[in-house]
């Protein structure tokens, strides 16, 4: 595993779940609406976020666990991307899960 990149995608996950779990209700809110999901799904995909960077933590350590992770981390930012092109965003709120998602491919690369 790429361990420098991993690194920066590690901190990048997990800063990202942990500033949506901790953000004001309200605005955990605003953001589940603006995506057409409920809150507690917004929630949880939240989690998800940190829990993949732990998987990709992990993974650098025992690899395949670090492997399953991108890869469910890059199908979550292609859907990202997906929700945000749904929800009319603008170009530089589309591109940036699709920049994140490879980086996090290129995580696998060794």
């Amino acid at each position: 595993m790429n361990t420098v990149l991993a690194g920066i995608v590690i901190v990048f996950f997990g800063v990202q779940g942990i500033a949506r779990l901790t953000a004001a209700p309200e605005d955990q809110r605003a953001a589940a609406y603006h995506f057409g999901v409920s809150l507690s799904e917004y929630r949880k995909v939240s989690g998800l976020l940190i829990l993949g960077g732990a998987g990709l933590a992990a993974g650098l350590a025992v690899p395949p666990i670090g492997i399953a992770a991108a890869v469910a981390l890059v199908v979550l930012m292609l859907i990202m991307a997906g929700l945000r092109l749904l929800c009319q965003d603008g170009a530089l709120r589309v591109a940036l899960p699709l920049v994140v998602a490879a980086l996090t491919a290129g995580t696998m690369v060794w």
